[in-house]
């Protein structure tokens, strides 16, 4: 009997500071500092797991203090930690944050050498997690032998594959993998990575360029344009949504909860059109939230709740 997500990658410390004005580079910048956890696959189970999805997550952290509060952060929002690694004399994942003075990332530094421990035979040994599950979810921070492994896995057991491309440095090494890919959500800046292409400047664009991910053999490809929303394309259709005005925060989080919706929505059969609706919710409850993953987030939020602090851009 299939059991939920399981979801591999990282699981970090996180560290953020939001300037009080606009950067100044080699200088020291006043800031509003926070701590969170983070980390993409760890924010994409937490937010599934709000939404009462059963969820597994496979990550690394180390033998320290993060690695047993993250772990045991998890296990209350209800993900499965019984498969993660946890490695001796390791540190685990931190993630540093540099926000602007409007709450979008200027700098981000990341310490992930911990998921190297993450191989192919420790994947292996956890394939009943791949047989028993209804989608396998990845982000790319994983080493090549291991995404390459996550693939053949759920290949083997025929589960459908969601990724998260991560970041511009290492989206293109989806690129070879595109035509096994079910869902893809990347950024513009992904987007153009996987693509090859010349920057996406325009909603129109973006809709084009996710129907160039569905030609490269993605079955369902969403785009994530900031204040602009987000697009999706499919072979039978695509469409936009524009985002939601709210007063941001803190943008960290955001694409990785509406990544958590069209799972949602593809394991739950909703129109694709009605995921990427709800996703755009989310993130925006995401936004406004000092934290990686919004605590108020529900499917009762998501579906009208909180309408005074939610509008749709005119």
């Amino acid at each position: 009997m299939a059991t939920g997500v399981l979801v591999i990658g990282a699981a970090n410390f996180d560290i953020k500071g939001r300037m009080f004005h606009p950067p100044v580079l080699m200088s020291s910048n006043a800031s509003a500092m926070r701590t969170s956890f983070g980390g993409v696959a760890r924010n994409i189970a937490e937010n599934l797991a709000r939404l009462g999805m059963p969820v597994t997550l496979i990550t690394a952290v180390g033998d320290d203090y993060a690695g047993e509060d993250i772990l045991e952060s998890a296990a209350e929002v209800g993900i499965d930690t019984s498969r993660a690694l946890i490695v001796e004399d390791e540190v685990t994942g931190t993630y540093v944050a540099a926000l602007d003075e409007r709450g979008d990332l200027y700098l981000g530094l990341d310490d992930l050498r911990v998921l190297r421990h993450l191989t192919p035979e420790y994947l292996r040994a956890h394939r009943e997690a791949f047989r028993s599950c209804d989608l396998v979810a990845f982000d790319m921070n994983l080493s090549e032998a291991a995404m390459h492994e996550i693939i053949h896995l759920a290949r083997e057991y025929r589960k459908p594959l969601c990724v998260d491309p991560t970041s511009t440095v290492l989206a293109s090494r989806l690129r070879p993998y595109l035509p096994l890919i079910n869902i893809v959500t990347p950024n513009l800046a992904e987007a153009e990575e996987l693509l090859r292409c010349a920057p996406i400047r325009s909603p129109a664009e973006a809709l084009q360029a996710a129907r160039q991910l569905v030609a490269a053999g993605v079955q369902i490809a969403v785009i994530t344009q900031a204040e602009r929303g987000a697009c999706y394309a499919t072979a039978a259709e695509s469409g936009h949504f524009p985002a939601l005005r709210v007063n941001i925060v803190d943008t960290t989080g955001a694409g990785d909860a509406l990544t958590a919706m069209i799972i949602f929505g593809y394991l739950n059969n909703l129109p694709i059109s009605d995921a990427l609706q709800l996703g755009v919710r989310a993130a925006a409850l995401t936004l406004r939230s000092t934290e990686t993953v919004a605590p108020e987030l529900s499917l009762d939020r998501l579906y009208g709740l909180g309408e005074d602090v939610l509008t749709t851009d005119d």
